[in-house]
């Protein structure tokens, strides 16, 4: 909200000076009809202003999601640009701004050219107000609530009509110079943030791929779902786990504006001022500089740490994994997978007997990822799916013998997969008890039924999907989308949905719905015997989380019945019972706070509750571009501590 006020203040109070200055001389020269031709004017400019945002804003979300998020990136980087050109204006003429433009009137009044003045309002009132049409719908873009920053503006150009007014009625008097000054230090500060919230939809657009390692956590200071995180991410662009080119470019833009902003203008100061600006630049380039130091990662071979875990890193590359064969001795180890440029080869995986016993997903290029497990002396595969040489596959020798964890931890970890286990068979259960009458009422063609029983048969499954790659060709046959196979193999539940909701008739769905009735029945038996460890289960529940904030956040999991919400929530719910399983494993005096963990995913329920309805939520499709950001931002805030608790309960 203070952000969209600001701008509304400012642009408006500009515009609100230049008419209120040639309202009065028309006013004070009985010229009625050239009052009236000058309101039509700034009428005319408005509506003008207002078409331009409106069609920018339809045009916005009429484009594919890259697409939209490229247009979000030109519109914001457009509004950083008029910012600044306004702010340097204003900055060298705010002190004799109002003398400025009396002169001006006064010029034109004696030229007998009442037209000019008029053309003055229109052009002034055009300009302020395509500025601000951009730089508003760039802030509204950035902002979480759309409607406390369209209330924020509002207020700012009512507040702004209302100075204007009282300084031409001398009811107000206002040092304007301190004025521009005070606002034009606030608007950098928002211009930084739209211009760092440019970087982040630019590499979502896929223009820029570099400088995307997280550069530090702020965790601490911007808790997501607080008042302080609304106000620094809203009016900063302040995110809570910042990548590098984020933090490289809100510091490059804000510490030389905000000197040359703040810098006394007395004119013998001048040379000071451009030394004190070129300092600013300097300690901004000196900034970046050991940002990027600090944000530049090496690739490396095994190694250990003080902790007694192996390291093991990895590079995702065009070809697969790289190195494309590894060695490691038995024992609690971290994987360290890292992807520089490779945009066709996003996932590492660590396989053994046909089955995924380690993996992360959706490492984009400029990201890196870790995972913890415990290995055993054997053969294992690896692969990098996508990759250009062998199907990206690969070997994993591992060597020695495993250490056997003492007593009182064993006991322990039988305990919590014990946990684990108990909460996959009750939900495995569900599923089956919940996808019988589903598949029923779908053999039966009776598609209002079948509807009104898929996001309840659809739930359990979300829920136990931490360890879904344990089912090996179980979890794409029953939920794979449209994508995700080839046409002839597709099967399960997104098949039915998709004659549920885009078709409108189950005509030949029976043998599918048989099918997904043995899959779901097959898993039922499955989760009895499947094997996982503590770090397994603390794996899968922060890659589920990772998928949640990454894709289907976006809508792409429930495209045709738009329950993506029912999915989230149950993945949340998933996540969360993986993490109070493995809780207790976590050692005194680490690094990782049950206690925080637990809050943040109140947190996210916090976020999900305004969209509940009775037992279910509403349709994705109800949802504004912001409202999704905010969720997966909390869900970020979760997956960040989460990551680290594998590293603690691996043995």
């Amino acid at each position: 909200m203070l952000p969209t006020f600001v701008i509304g203040l400012r642009e408006g109070l500009e515009a609100a000076l230049i008419i209120g200055i040639i309202a009065t001389f028309l006013a004070q020269q009985n010229r009625r009809d050239a009052l009236r031709a000058m309101w039509i004017g700034v009428g005319i400019a408005l509506t003008l202003c207002a078409g331009v945002a409106v069609a920018l804003k339809i045009a916005e979300e009429n484009l594919p999601q890259r697409q939209q998020e490229g247009l979000e990136t030109v519109i914001g980087l457009l509004a950083v640009g008029m910012v600044t050109w306004m702010i340097v204006w204003m900055r060298r003429h705010a002190r004799g701004l109002k003398g400025d433009l009396e002169g001006k009137a006064a010029a034109a009044l004696l030229a007998g050219s009442v037209g000019t003045l008029v053309l003055m309002a229109f052009l002034a009132v055009l300009r302020e107000g395509l500025e601000t049409a951009v730089f508003l719908l760039a802030a509204f873009q950035a902002a979480r609530d759309p409607s406390a920053a369209g209330t924020g503006a509002v207020l700012g150009i009512i507040v702004a009509v209302a100075i204007g007014y009282g300084i031409y009625r001398g009811g107000v008097k206002l040092n304007l110079e301190r004025f521009f000054k005070l606002t034009g230090f606030v608007l950098v500060l928002v211009a930084a943030g739209l211009l760092a919230t440019a970087a982040h939809t630019a590499h979502e657009a896929g223009w820029l791929n570099s400088g995307q390692a997280e550069a530090l956590s702020l965790q601490w200071l911007v808790d997501p779902g607080s008042i302080r995180s609304a106000l620094l991410t809203g009016m900063l662009g302040i995110q809570p786990q910042p990548v590098a080119v984020e933090v490289i470019v809100w510091l490059a833009y804000a510490i030389p504006m905000g000197v040359f902003v703040l810098w006394p203008s007395r004119p013998r100061s001048s040379r000071a001022r451009k030394a004190a600006v070129t300092a600013g630049v300097g300690a901004a380039l000196v900034a970046v500089l050991a940002l990027a130091g600090c944000g530049s990662s090496g690739s490396g071979s095994a190694s250990g740490d003080d902790t007694g875990i192996k390291q093991v890193s990895v590079k995702l590359v065009d070809s697969g994994c790289d190195p494309a064969n590894l060695s490691a001795p038995a024992g609690p180890t971290k994987f360290n997978v890292s992807n520089d440029d490779a945009d066709a080869v996003t996932e590492f995986e660590v396989q053994q007997g046909g089955r995924i016993a380690g993996e992360v997903e959706l490492v984009a290029p400029g990201f890196s990822k870790s995972f913890s497990m415990t290995l055993k002396p054997g053969k294992y595969t690896i692969q990098c799916n996508g990759g250009s040489k062998n199907d990206g596959k690969g070997k994993l020798t591992v060597t020695g013998t495993a250490k056997a964890a003492t007593a009182p931890n064993a006991a322990a970890r039988v305990a919590a997969v014990g946990t684990y286990r108990t909460y996959l068979e009750q939900q495995a259960n569900l599923l089956v008890a919940r996808t019988t009458p589903f598949v029923a009422a779908v053999k039966a063609g009776d598609v209002d039924q079948a509807k009104s029983l898929y996001a309840a048969a659809r739930t359990p499954y979300e829920r136990i999907e931490p360890v879904a790659e344990s089912y090996g060709e179980l979890d794409p046959r029953i939920d794979a989308r449209v994508n995700d196979v080839a046409a002839n193999k597709w099967s399960g539940f997104h098949k039915i949905e998709q004659a549920l909701y885009e078709n409108g008739n189950l005509d030949g769905m029976g043998p599918v719905a048989d099918q997904l009735l043995t899959d779901v029945t097959t898993v039922q038996s499955l989760v009895k015997t499947v094997k996982v460890e503590p770090a397994t289960i603390a794996n899968g529940a922060v890659e589920l989380l990772n998928e949640v904030s990454s894709s289907k956040i976006t809508g792409e999991e429930e495209r045709y019945s738009h329950i993506d919400l029912v999915d989230l929530a149950a993945n949340v719910d998933g996540s969360r019972a993986a993490f109070d399983a493995v809780a207790p494993l976590v050692p005194a005096g680490s690094p990782v706070s049950a206690a925080d963990i637990n809050a943040k995913f109140d947190a996210i329920n916090a976020a999900l509750a305004p969209y509940k309805q009775g037992d279910t939520y509403v349709l994705y499709t109800t949802l504004t571009k912001s409202q999704t950001r905010a969720i997966a931002q909390t869900i970020d805030a979760a997956a960040e501590p989460l990551s680290q608790v594998a590293e603690q309960v691996v043995a």
